[in-house]
């Protein structure tokens, strides 16, 4: 603490009033009042008097010319991310609100972690690391300066200055903020030490303060070892190692423990047998590991030749189905519960009103013409935004049939940006839980059934693997048809009105949503048709 500097000045001398004359004013009010009051009035005359007074005499009262700083002897204990309050009150106590109080880094005096003068906490100059975490909370009109700092860091650290002063005086004391920074586990390890010993390694890092480690047979027995090593990374965090020549028995194990208290500790165990005796354990254990890894290897073959049997079984009697309806089209169209599949013109009788919802969209898409128009606008990504470059609509589906049409190629919008190329976009449907993440593939698997095309790639089907459909480069309209009751869904070409291909087996116990995507590789929009 540094020695207390008187502030010297020529101070005017405080008149206060002779308190001796009060009695005999009180009694010439007092007689006044006789002559033309009440009793009563004249108590109550007594009373706000005596108030007036006590009030003019106790404002008045001067603080001490000299006062001095209590804070604790030592260091103030907190954890990482909690809230601490640094202790600092002064002596004799008085209310300081008309004082100075200036809180500080040792070695930096010139920014302030808080400084609170004109009886109110400045905004500058101040340190930013603090800005909006530090506050005085014991009570300046009691005498307690103490600073509350919330969310605490491990920059907080270190030594601390409270400084308070007036025009006559000044004080300060400085205050040690420590905080108590549990590492990571112990990290045992185990090598050959010569002579039938092993040499035993402990390790952890992460500590704050430095902490203490100790080595325990299995009976709980302190061994003695002095061989301990500190190390401190770029944020004052300590790092602990320790290494330990043992001579084992089978059955023993050793414990390294450590703590900063008996709360606040870490402690591994490791069983550290004889080098052959290892040796011929780590052999057993390598050779059973690899009979193990061959055994699952030849199952997960096994497996993977059974199910690419089964997809293949099951693509050469989807495509027997769709040659079948090929060669039945022209005499016969498909018929599914009485709706024709191939027919465009049947299934656009179930035309519906979709919309998109905006607060689904990807915050690179910009949603227009309520909601009927999907861009997209590269100025818009977040980067924290992890989800695929699609919207959603605000209808969702069950049960019965629904049909809408999309145009994914607007010539009118190519002309006016002189790009006539569109280069990517996908329409379809999604399982109202469906994990949107960018993470998660766009797949029948995780809920996604789309139509899609890339420039360079053409049009493909979301199947697995996928299957590419040979569509003219120049479609502008698609059709959508979801039958909800049979569980399919199905694509038109509007411009030419042919079938382009139909998904089966949807089978799912939640809803389908309308999605789509307008491509993240240019600003052709994509827009859902009006009912017609």
């Amino acid at each position: 603490m540094e020695t207390n500097r008187r502030i010297t000045r020529s101070d005017s001398a405080i008149n206060l009033p002779d308190y001796q004359k009060i009695p005999s004013i009180f009694n010439r009010i007092i007689k006044g009042n006789e002559g033309g009051g009440t009793m009563q009035s004249g108590v109550c005359l007594r009373v706000l008097l005596l108030a007036a007074f006590t009030v003019t005499i106790t404002a008045q009262k001067p603080a001490p010319e000299v006062f001095t700083l209590t804070v604790p002897n030592g260091p103030i204990l907190t954890r990482l991310n909690a809230s601490v309050t640094l202790p600092c009150e002064l002596s004799p106590l008085f209310n300081v609100e008309p004082l100075e109080v200036r809180w500080y880094r040792s070695e930096n005096s010139n920014s302030p972690a808080l400084l609170y003068k004109d009886h109110k906490i400045q905004e500058a100059p101040v340190d930013p690391r603090y800005r909006g975490r530090v506050s005085l909370t014991g009570g300046l009109e009691r005498g307690n300066v103490s600073l509350t700092l919330e969310r605490v860091t491990l920059e907080d650290r270190g030594e601390y200055v409270c400084h308070v002063s007036n025009e006559r005086w000044y004080e300060k004391a400085n205050v040690y903020l420590s905080m108590n920074v549990t590492g990571s586990a112990p990290v045992l390890s185990v090598a050959s030490g010569g002579g039938g010993q092993v040499n035993v390694t402990c390790s952890s890092e992460g500590w704050s303060p430095q902490p203490k480690l100790t080595w325990r047979n299995k009976e709980g027995t302190e061994i003695k070892n002095e061989q301990v090593l500190f190390t401190s990374d770029s944020q004052g965090l300590l790092s602990v190692s320790s290494w330990l020549l043992y001579s084992p028995s089978d059955s023993d194990w050793l414990s390294c423990t450590i703590s900063l208290s008996e709360e606040e500790k870490r402690e591994s165990r490791v069983l550290p047998h004889k080098p052959g005796a290892w040796k011929e354990a780590f052999i057993v254990t390598l050779v059973l590991s690899l009979l193990l890894l061959c055994a699952l290897s030849t199952v997960v073959c096994i497996l993977l030749k059974h199910r690419d049997q089964i997809k293949l079984e099951q693509s050469k009697s989807e495509t027997k189905k769709l040659f079948k309806v090929t060669e039945n089209s022209q005499e016969k169209q498909p018929v599914k519960d009485g709706i024709n599949l191939q027919d465009w013109r049947q299934v656009k009788g179930f035309q519906e009103n979709i919309t998109m919802n905006e607060k689904t969209a990807h915050s690179a898409i910009r949603v227009t013409q309520e909601g009927k128009t999907a861009q997209y606008i590269n100025e818009n990504m977040k980067s924290s935004d992890r989800r695929h470059p699609h919207v959603l609509a605000n209808q969702s589906f069950e049960s019965e049939q629904h049909y809408w049409e999309v145009k994914v190629r607007d010539e009118t919008f190519a002309k006016a940006v002189g790009d006539c190329r569109k280069l990517s976009w996908y329409v379809g449907v999604a399982r109202d839980n469906a994990d949107r993440t960018s993470t998660v593939p766009v797949t029948a698997h995780y809920g996604f059934w789309i139509l899609s095309y890339e420039e360079g790639k053409g049009f493909h089907v979301n199947t697995d693997p996928l299957t590419s459909e040979p569509v003219r480069e120049d479609l502008s309209v698609v059709g959508v048809f979801l039958d909800c009751d049979k569980h399919s869904l199905s694509f038109y070409n509007v411009d030419t009105e042919s079938h382009i291909y139909t998904f089966c087996n949807l089978v799912t116990s939640y809803s389908f949503c309308p999605v789509f995507s307008p491509g993240q590789h240019d600003l052709h929009p994509i827009t859902i048709l009006n009912e017609n």
